[in-house]
């Protein structure tokens, strides 16, 4: 059986790096209760590794092992295996005495722990900061796919960015994206002040942020843990689990929940993922059960349901029920509900518009593998059976 299970993860392999990584990591997810978990992670966790080792032999300038990458090595199969304290013992050591040479400049880095601002005037001074900032070219997406829909050629584009000493200044920006869109995702949402520059794939410094991150969070150094996840964010301003992970902190140890709401609208915009939509949509819950409206508690929570079958979410509606609340909400009526507060219903709909652009044109121009990985994300948040059929076909094909 475990054999079975890992030759269908080698099948599903595309053979670029940066897809396959982030499908290994979700098999890593999938299977984490499965009776031979260990077996199957295991070798999971080799097929993630041989993966970027397959991309650095491919590239021998940037296959050079770089102490982010190599300190990531040791860190993530202890991660796998439970061992978080020794993980962040590891990490505490290294980031001591690391330095990071692609750092943009720390803007937005202020704690909201003693904000008591409304959310209509944060949402305000957000909008505004954004229409200043935001980047007088707009984003053209067959402009983009010359150097990101075709991965193949980002290596050029590393070479050409790889930063030493005089070309690091503050006329560069420096950001990774998983994939390409997620780069469209901050193009529109986001923009450049300056112009875009792409760390190094052996640089993985997002992983690097996101992980020490979240492993101080679970430890409650909650203001550590808040600089390096704005770190991680700075990077990559569209992660949702990024923007997931600080609401938690925001949830936990601040007066308001000013930013802890409007982290979750972020979080929603971006997210595609079932699993990311379903936790902004449970915090959202959480928001108005500590507003003291535990009916429209019970809407979020109920609606959450529809992407993620969670716990925590049945475990807060049986505690409504138990309050005389009704749980059992109309999918209509619902959707009115959460229009009424402003906040997105379901995926973003761009997301859902872009994803179709990307697996046609990968399709088209016969890139089968990377076109199944953005049709199963784009089936994973719409179960269209039109979709499935499109996945079907093109298994058949490779």
């Amino acid at each position: 059986m475990t054999k079975e299970i890992i030759n269908q993860i080698k099948r599903n392999l595309s053979g670029n790096p940066d897809l396959d990584r982030d499908y290994l990591v979700s098999q890593l997810d999938y299977y984490k209760n499965h009776e031979s978990a260990y077996e199957i992670i295991k070798e999971i966790s080799g097929l993630i590794w041989q993966s970027l080792d397959f991309y650095h032999e491919e590239n021998n300038e940037e296959s050079k092992k770089t102490n982010v990458s190599r300190i990531l090595d040791e860190v993530i199969p202890l991660i796998e295996n439970r061992d978080k304290k020794t993980a962040l013992e590891k990490l505490d050591n290294f980031m001591s005495h690391f330095g990071d040479k692609y750092e943009n400049e720390e803007i937005h880095k202020e704690s909201d722990f003693k904000s008591n601002r409304s959310i209509t005037e944060i949402q305000y001074m957000r909008y505004e900061l954004n229409k200043l900032s935001r980047s007088p070219k707009s984003y053209n997406l067959n402009q983009k796919k010359s150097n990101r829909v075709n991965w193949r050629k980002d290596v050029k584009i590393n070479k050409m960015n790889k930063a030493n000493d005089e070309e690091i200044s503050v006329q560069k920006e420096y950001h990774s994206f998983l994939n390409p869109l997620e780069e469209i995702l901050f193009y529109q949402y986001i923009g450049l002040e300056k112009e875009l520059a792409y760390i190094p794939f052996n640089e993985p410094l997002f992983d690097l942020y996101y992980i020490y991150g979240t492993l101080l969070l679970e430890n409650d150094d909650f203001a550590k843990a808040e600089e390096y996840l704005l770190k991680a964010l700075r990077i990559n301003p569209v992660s949702s689990k990024t923007i997931l992970s600080l609401a938690d902190i925001y949830k936990s140890k601040t007066r308001t929940y000013n930013r802890f709401f409007l982290y979750n609208v972020d979080a929603l915009k971006f997210a595609y993922k079932n699993e990311d939509i379903a936790r902004a949509y449970r915090n959202f819950g959480f928001f108005y059960v500590e507003e003291n409206q535990l009916d429209i508690a019970a809407v979020f929570y109920d609606f959450s349901l529809n992407f993620d079958f969670n716990r925590q979410a049945f475990r807060e509606l049986e505690y409504l029920k138990s309050r005389g609340i009704n749980t059992e909400i109309d999918r209509k009526d619902a959707e009115n509900i959460i229009e009424s507060k402003k906040i997105q219903v379901g995926v973003n709909p761009f997301i859902l518009d872009t994803l179709r652009i990307i697996c046609a044109d990968l399709e088209n121009r016969k890139y089968y593998r990377g076109a199944l990985y953005f049709y199963r994300i784009l089936y994973d948040l719409t179960k269209d059976n039109h979709i499935l059929g499109k996945i079907n076909s093109i298994q058949n094909r490779i």
